[in-house]
């Protein structure tokens, strides 16, 4: 059913693959907020690569979890409020190119 990776880099979230059927989802959990998201495949950060949740995420929502879909991870970061962004993290976005929302909540910066 579901597998923990063990992680290399300091990340901002822990992943989980589900089995259902013949598909895989990978499944990214937020490390310091109840946020979810839904990928193809396992990396240490992510920019767009984010797929729309499936149906039985729904169980997520239920049990008190934000279920982030695709639309809002791929946001543009120049569309999204970064106020509340330190100094070191838009360093970290400037070295790493990031450009989007997702990037910026699910990465492995030092």
């Amino acid at each position: 059913m579901g597998e923990l990776e063990e992680q290399a880099y300091p990340r901002t979230f822990h992943t989980a693959t589900v089995i259902v059927g013949t598909g895989e989802s990978v499944i990214l959990c937020h490390a310091y907020h109840p946020w979810i998201a839904f990928a193809q495949e396992r990396r240490d950060w992510y920019s767009e690569e984010f797929l729309a949740p499936p149906p039985w995420a729904r169980t997520f929502a239920d049990l008190g979890f934000e279920v982030l879909d695709r639309a809002l991870l791929t946001l543009p970061l120049p569309d999204v409020d970064t106020s509340v962004l330190t100094k070191a993290e838009w360093r970290e976005v400037r070295y790493y190119g990031i450009t989007t929302l997702g990037g910026v909540l699910f990465n492995a910066w030092d």
